[in-house]
């Protein structure tokens, strides 16, 4: 079994505690790490006019590609990636100077991961929208047009239903997932064509939790994807990969104003599916799935762990040493 690699995100104050975890990792032999765009939690409110449940509303205390170029200048061997850069916040032509500057200065180890990022985060931003899968076309049209005698890194995409993979396959270097239905994944990727396969790039991210109390890491495990369950994108996929009913029941709480009901609707067979938990024997068997049903890149996601995310990422790092 490989190892995996890691999402790295850093709260303000833990930069450095980031970029030397990464150093450790690395030294290691640890493979990739990939650098999200700022943050982003479910809000609860009290105030009777506020919904309890109500979607992403999307931080900004980390640049996924400054992150990203300060750990891959602390490091030697691993591939470093956006994991993802949302298009509709950098133009084409920029998007590209920063990655090239950034895979030059890191020897050819980063990889630009691109998507859309959830309508219901963008509009808050005030974005005009396009349908996603002719802005992505779009995008990358525009991008290869401004490397005219420049190089282009790796780039993979953000995706989820089987539309963007096959666009990933037939524009860019690989796919990412974050969340992905490990059960659904041979399915998604048929639409890669047979001539990439090889090379192509099926990276993931994936919630971990390691403990040998079952019922904590389920709890643990519900609390993240509850998030994830009020998201149009994310239903639509996990309808798509066979959990329509778990669905039905999120978007039931989510009418309720019933958080903890999202979180429930989460059955234990789609967080087995989705996620990684479980005692350090059982989470090492996880990973070697995820990899036995096409991922190459998996990356272990301790985000809602804990505040001090050097210290979650080294927990479940030393269960594969």
């Amino acid at each position: 079994m490989e190892k995996p690699g890691f999402l790295f995100f850093a709260l303000p104050g833990q930069g450095k505690a980031m970029i030397e975890a990464a150093r450790a990792l690395d030294e290691r032999g640890f493979p990739h790490i990939y650098c999200p765009q700022g943050s982003a939690a479910a809000i609860t409110s009290s105030d009777a006019e506020e919904r309890v449940v109500r979607p992403y509303l999307g931080g900004s205390w980390t640049d996924g590609l400054t992150h990203a170029l300060a750990l891959g200048m602390a490091t030697k061997r691993m591939t470093i990636g956006s994991g993802i850069e949302v298009t509709y916040t950098r133009h084409p032509h920029e998007m590209l100077g920063i990655a090239n500057y950034i895979n030059e200065v890191c020897d050819g180890r980063f990889v630009l991961g691109l998507g859309t990022g959830h309508s219901e985060i963008l509009q808050r931003f005030n974005y005009p929208l396009e349908k996603p899968l002719g802005h992505m076309r779009r995008y990358m049209e525009d991008l290869r047009a401004a490397a005219v005698g420049q190089p282009v890194p790796r780039i993979i995409f953000s995706a989820l239903r089987k539309k963007m993979v096959r666009l990933a396959g037939e524009l860019v270097d690989g796919a990412i997932w974050a969340n992905c239905v490990r059960s659904h994944l041979p399915v998604s990727l048929k639409e890669i064509p047979a001539d990439k396969r090889d090379t192509f790039i099926v990276a993931n991210l994936t919630p971990a939790y390691v403990s040998d109390d079952r019922n904590e890491a389920l709890a643990a495990v519900r609390l993240t994807l509850t998030n994830y369950m009020t998201l149009t994108n994310y239903q639509n996929y996990f309808i798509e990969a066979g959990y329509e009913e778990e669905v039905q029941r999120a978007r039931a709480a989510i009418d309720a104003d019933d958080h903890a009901g999202v979180a429930a609707a989460v059955s234990e067979k789609m967080a087995d599916d989705i996620a990684v938990f479980g005692t350090p024997a059982q989470v090492r068997e996880k990973v070697e799935a995820f990899q036995a049903a096409g991922v190459n890149q998996i990356c272990l996601s301790t985000l809602f762990h804990s505040q001090n995310q050097a210290e979650a990422v080294m927990k479940i790092a030393a269960v594969f040493d």
